[in-house]
């Protein structure tokens, strides 16, 4: 499990927008220059459920499953690139097929298979989202009376907190 800790800013119904240090949060990404390149700050608001009950201005420990990670990973990187080698392949046997130039039709298949994967991988990033396996969750509370990192008044553990579909 992926755990990472931060403070409530706000609760909406079952859910609460938790705030998040990103370089913590990011620091083992190799993606992570792309998202400084677009203008990340230091801090990351992300929603998490909470089943626990945390209120604004709590510090928490939210967490995700691992093999949920991979899995999203997957989605966004795989299928793009399935899209593309896909396309660009498709181009060129149309492009053969046709007596057209090669290279431009090899080109304008690839920018096809590109697109028509982006719009699939944003229509199933928006199903898998609506998870709950796909979501943070807010798992344990942690006491501001304690050092961070030790047990907190409200705790879930991984077994009953998860359900893989």
């Amino acid at each position: 499990m992926i755990e990472e800790e931060g403070v409530v800013k706000e609760v909406r119904g079952e859910k609460a927008l938790v705030l998040t240090d990103r370089k913590a949060q990011c620091g083992q990404c190799t993606a992570r220059g792309f998202c400084e390149m677009l203008g990340g700050g230091k801090e990351m608001l992300s929603e998490a459920l909470n089943p626990i009950g945390a209120k604004a201005e709590d510090a928490v420990k939210i967490g995700i499953p691992s093999g949920t990670v991979t899995k999203a990973s997957m989605v966004v990187y795989m299928i793009p690139a399935v899209g593309i080698v896909g396309g660009a392949s498709l181009g060129y046997c149309i492009g053969k097929l046709y007596s057209l130039h090669l290279d431009l039709s090899t080109l304008i298949g690839s920018l096809a298979g590109i697109g028509v994967s982006m719009i699939f991988v944003r229509i199933l990033s928006s199903a898998l989202g609506k998870r709950p396996s796909y979501q943070l969750e807010i798992i344990k509370i942690i006491n501001p009376g304690e050092p961070q990192g030790t047990e907190g008044s409200a705790d879930r553990t991984e077994n009953d907190s998860w359900k893989q579909f």
